[in-house]
């Protein structure tokens, strides 16, 4: 079995879902006895950064560039059924696209992973010009794979489409943590905080993005709510970007903007607040559980399938539901203790190399009907 996977989504979206996916599943894969070959297709522009990717992996995985834009690939596709996949890339079984480059025909299977429908799930936040390249992707793949059983119901019942072509398949955590002790933990956050010359004595930290279903907004209003009632010195740390306009005044909040390692940010911190709008998954709540935190995440979309019972839930447009939920975290040392706990075990339940197993059973599902996609 030999397949092409199309790594370019990942390596344009460096802080993604689609790269977090990409690495995780890879690096899953490498650690198979027996993985399958794989074309790792990319444009040529990003060839660096594929390379550091996959400077790890046997030599199953096969990188192969394309001098070539995709969106000019793309455009041309759109008016005729040419170039042929394989004269881009080669002889394959199967085609794995993450985002939108998939050929209008083909005589393998095209499968394509979908991350999340929150442009149609909250269209009043996007521009309705950025629908069509995902559109005519979903219309041409043959079979799909959701993150989650909410972004398959969400597929299904977006685009009419029958339940049984609709694979899910749940990520993982990527997170590199060293166990550390209450006083090692408790050393590096003094040197964390001093380094950025913060006067907290604790913080939760919450991630945020430009993207305005983070809603961050509603984040920071419900901590400033919670403050009073919280111990003196407390701090909110937002990592990320923030949505354009939004300003932050308040002293007890810190922004750093992304950055390249969220460990210590997370490790150091009394909790996680993540009550998004929407999410396809919702990564960061399997990293607060990594990082031994209560969680606080939203009620709707994929995140009570990601959390289970080991989260505390809040109606993510209720700022009062989310202020409480932050003064439980911080204040209720039993209820904290609880949320750790059931944090870790719910952990168990997702691993990349499930993943990667699972993924690799719909390749072989796929690949067994080599006729049915002439």
């Amino acid at each position: 079995m030999r397949l092409c996977f199309d790594l370019d989504a990942a390596l344009r979206n460096r802080y993604s879902g689609f790269f977090t996916f990409a690495s995780g599943l890879l690096n899953a894969t490498n650690r198979l006895e027996h993985p399958p070959e794989m074309l790792l297709a990319f444009q040529s522009r990003y060839k660096k950064l594929a390379d550091s990717l996959l400077k790890d992996l046997g030599n199953w995985a096969v990188p192969v560039s394309c001098p070539l834009k995709f969106r000019w690939i793309e455009a041309l596709w759109n008016l005729l059924p040419y170039p042929s996949i394989h004269t881009i890339f080669g002889k394959f079984d199967l085609y794995h696209c993450f985002h939108h480059f998939m050929p209008p025909r083909s005589d393998v299977p095209r499968l394509l992973t979908v991350h999340d429908l929150r442009r149609y799930q909250l269209p009043e936040l996007y521009k309705k010009s950025r629908l069509r390249p995902f559109e005519t992707a979903v219309k041409r793949a043959d079979h799909f794979i959701a993150v989650s059983h909410a972004t398959r119901n969400d597929l299904c019942r977006t685009f009419d489409i029958e339940p049984e072509r609709v694979d899910v398949v749940h990520l993982a955590s990527s997170l590199d943590i060293a166990e550390m002790s209450r006083d090692e933990i408790g050393l590096l956050r003094t040197r964390l905080l001093s380094r950025h010359g913060l006067g907290f004595k604790q913080y939760i930290v919450s991630f945020s993005s430009k993207d305005r279903r983070k809603n961050i907004n509603r984040t920071v209003k419900a901590f400033e709510m919670a403050l009073p009632a919280l111990p003196e010195g407390t701090g909110l740390v937002i990592l990320g970007q923030l949505p354009e306009s939004f300003k932050i005044k308040s002293t007890n909040i810190f922004t750093p903007g992304p950055v390249d390692d969220i460990i210590p940010w997370l490790i150091c911190s009394r909790a996680l607040v993540f009550a998004s709008l929407y999410e396809g998954f919702g990564l960061p709540i399997l990293e607060g559980f990594q990082a031994g935190l209560p969680v606080i995440t939203s009620n709707c979309s994929s995140m009570p399938e990601v959390a289970g019972d080991a989260a505390l839930l809040v109606d993510p447009y209720d700022v009062r539901q989310i202020r409480d939920a932050i003064r439980s975290v911080v204040l209720d040392k039993v209820a904290t203790k609880s949320l750790k706990e059931a944090g870790s075990k719910r952990l168990k339940a997702f691993s990349w190399e499930k993943t990667a197993a699972s993924t690799i059973k719909i390749y072989e599902k796929l690949t067994k009907e080599p006729g049915r996609w002439l």
